[in-house]
């Protein structure tokens, strides 16, 4: 369980909200960006979102019988939100059916190969770079996320079946390994090319480090009042190292794009 809906169980599982940390395995969590909101008195960024929960139509047709564990829930996306900088600014309960359910889940996989653009990356790396001081488990996250929506997207385009229980890390050595380098017009092709592996594969190493950092840092669990931030300077190492990757396998795609095209 990773993303949105995993950041919120581990945080319900930390308050001892077990029922509805339960409640949520039924259910699928998508968040949708609405706008940046600017404080009069200072320079820092409020995020808003909304926020659908969709629960099997059989569960959501006695809605009103959990309502203890809804109301945990809501309260954990709010104060998760609240400690990362978002203002969530409406949570809606939607109904589903399970057939439609995969529908909407081959529907994500589809919108993963449209989500990678040079506006959406560039988003993403302003995002991080100004969540290191005063969000630095926010910028960990999204460095994690950054990556993870690169590999899909490429494996997705290179025809890749890639199981939704991978890791960061097993997502970008098997991209890593299906990538097309491109024909490179110059001498020695293969050792260009040899080099340039070795290179991402350092990268495997650097993701594992960042998912580590996540895992214990970042939006993955909640924290408690008294938990203490990763200094920002590590924070910064682990943003630049994502950023770079996400600028190389975006730069890739473009690459791809252009020299088919012609």
């Amino acid at each position: 369980m990773d993303g949105l809906k995993g950041h919120i169980y581990n945080w319900l599982m930390e308050l001892e909200e077990e029922k509805a940390a339960n409640f949520l395995n039924n259910c699928s969590i998508d968040q949708l960006y609405i706008d940046t909101l600017f404080s009069m008195d200072s320079d820092k960024e409020t995020y808003m979102y909304e926020v659908t929960i969709s629960v099997p139509l059989k569960i959501h047709r006695k809605l009103e019988e959990y309502i203890n564990e809804t109301s945990a829930i809501e309260s954990a996306i709010t104060e998760s939100g609240q400690s990362d900088g978002i203002y969530v600014r409406e949570i809606n309960w939607r109904p589903y059916l399970k057939s439609e359910h995969q529908i909407q889940v081959d529907k994500k996989a589809v919108q993963i190969t449209e989500l990678l653009t040079q506006e959406y990356v560039n988003k993403q790396i302003r995002l991080m770079n100004n969540s290191i001081e005063s969000n630095p488990h926010l910028a960990l996250g999204i460095s994690k996320e950054l990556i993870e929506t690169c590999c899909k997207h490429i494996l997705k385009e290179e025809g890749i079946e890639f199981d939704k229980d991978w890791d960061v890390g097993r997502l970008v050595k098997e991209t890593n390994k299906h990538i097309n380098l491109m024909p490179f017009e110059i001498e020695s092709v293969d050792l260009a090319k040899s080099s340039i592996a070795k290179i991402l594969g350092g990268f495997s190493n650097i993701v594992h480090g960042i998912t580590e950092l996540r895992n214990s840092y970042g939006t993955g669990h909640g924290h408690s009042p008294e938990f203490k931030s990763l200094d920002g300077i590590y924070v910064k190492l682990a943003v630049s190292a994502s950023s770079e990757l996400a600028i190389f396998y975006l730069s890739l795609t473009q690459t791809k794009t252009v020299k088919s095209s012609s």
